[in-house]
């Protein structure tokens, strides 16, 4: 065992986790080339960093203290987030994944993880759409472009399984909106126009495509600049089939 590494296994786990912290923030990410706290590459008090850093990252897997190192994927620091994801992600998988999957869209970790989680939870079989009330249904097509909206934090373009996931809650949506359509109450979809949630918006301004249109069209156009790659193809494609007089959603608009 090395000196360092005897000195490390002495030091507790609070102060391994302040020390990690510090020399990811002094190593820092590419993107953070302007960040004064950053060492700069190629110099030896870079490279006592990473060698530190590595150091500490052995000593904490060896202790693997869940607890103390999910404020490490939660930071708001980028770099202390990106490196504990990347070197520290066995300590909780979950939340390392949830902490890079969230970052593009300045989304906070534990969000992340509750998002997903929900994203992965099917609604109840009972009771069926059509003996639900008005008001159930509108809340069960809430809840579905919540986990449509969830589904930007998983990886539908290299994972089948969660582009199967996806397409599950695009088909559950579909058939929510043809309940409420064969109701005759679209026009309930209406107020959630105005929703705090964007993907809720986008969705219920498909079906307000024939109701609502000006601020339907305004909606989506908005949605084309999503962060959401498939999000924001989807709106560009619904808005392409409402232009040329074409269905956008099969039974509904």
């Amino acid at each position: 065992m090395t000196k360092q590494a005897s000195q490390l296994t002495s030091t507790a786990t609070p102060d391994l986790i302040d020390r990690f912290a510090a020399n990811a923030t002094r190593i820092g990410l590419p993107r953070d080339r302007d960040d004064p706290r950053r060492l700069k590459r190629g110099t030896p008090e870079r490279e006592a960093a990473l060698n530190d850093l590595h150091a500490v990252v052995r000593e904490l897997r060896a202790r693997n203290p869940v607890a103390e190192v999910l404020p490490l994927y939660e930071s708001e620091n980028t770099a202390v987030r990106c490196h504990a994801a990347i070197l520290l992600a066995s300590v909780d998988p979950e939340f390392a994944e949830a902490a890079l999957r969230g970052l593009p869209f300045g989304a906070p970790t534990r969000e992340v993880v509750a998002l997903v989680r929900r994203a992965y939870t099917p609604p109840p079989e009972q009771p069926p759409l059509p003996a639900m009330t008005l008001d159930a249904l509108l809340e069960r097509f809430v809840d579905v472009c919540i986990r449509l909206y969830a589904t930007r934090f998983l990886d539908c373009v290299g994972d089948p399984g969660d582009l199967d996931v996806k397409n599950q809650i695009v088909d559950e949506e579909g058939d929510v909106l043809r309940e409420l359509k064969a109701r005759g109450a679209l026009e309930r979809l209406v107020p959630l126009l105005d929703h705090d949630n964007p993907t809720v918006r986008a969705q219920a301004a498909l079906a307000c495509l024939g109701i609502a249109t000006e601020k339907a069209v305004a909606i989506l156009e908005d949605t084309t600049k999503s962060r959401d790659v498939l999000e924001m193809a989807a709106a560009k494609r619904a808005l392409d089939l409402w232009h040329k007089g074409q269905p956008v959603i099969g039974g509904v608009v």
